[in-house]
């Protein structure tokens, strides 16, 4: 599958920069699709493409990595090698909001 969504999406994330984070709503949103989080989220499950897939998070911050062959861990331990602090609450791996891209590239 490669719809002109999916060719968007893949192009929004590759413009998140190290170091930052975007949410699925975000990267739906600057699709023109702002109500296409969950897909986005199946598109990134099942891509083949090499593509910085750890910057896409939940909104509030999660990670919420759904595969069962990458633990979430990992996800984090990625976005720590970028400089991104990883913060543990209830359970729950978080990214503070500070960290979060606002669609430049700075």
């Amino acid at each position: 599958m490669n719809s002109s969504f999916e060719q968007k999406v893949l192009d929004v994330i590759k413009l998140i920069p190290r170091g930052r984070v975007a949410s699925y709503g975000q990267v739906a949103a600057m699709c023109g699709s702002p109500r296409a989080a969950r897909t986005v989220g199946w598109l990134l499950r099942h891509s083949q493409h090499d593509i910085p897939w750890h910057r896409v998070i939940a909104s509030d911050g999660r990670i919420s990595i759904a595969n069962i062959n990458i633990p979430a861990s990992q996800q984090a331990a990625m976005l720590e090698q970028e400089g991104i602090e990883i913060l543990e609450k209830k359970g729950h791996l978080l990214v503070d909001k500070k960290n979060f891209w606002d669609g430049t590239n700075s």
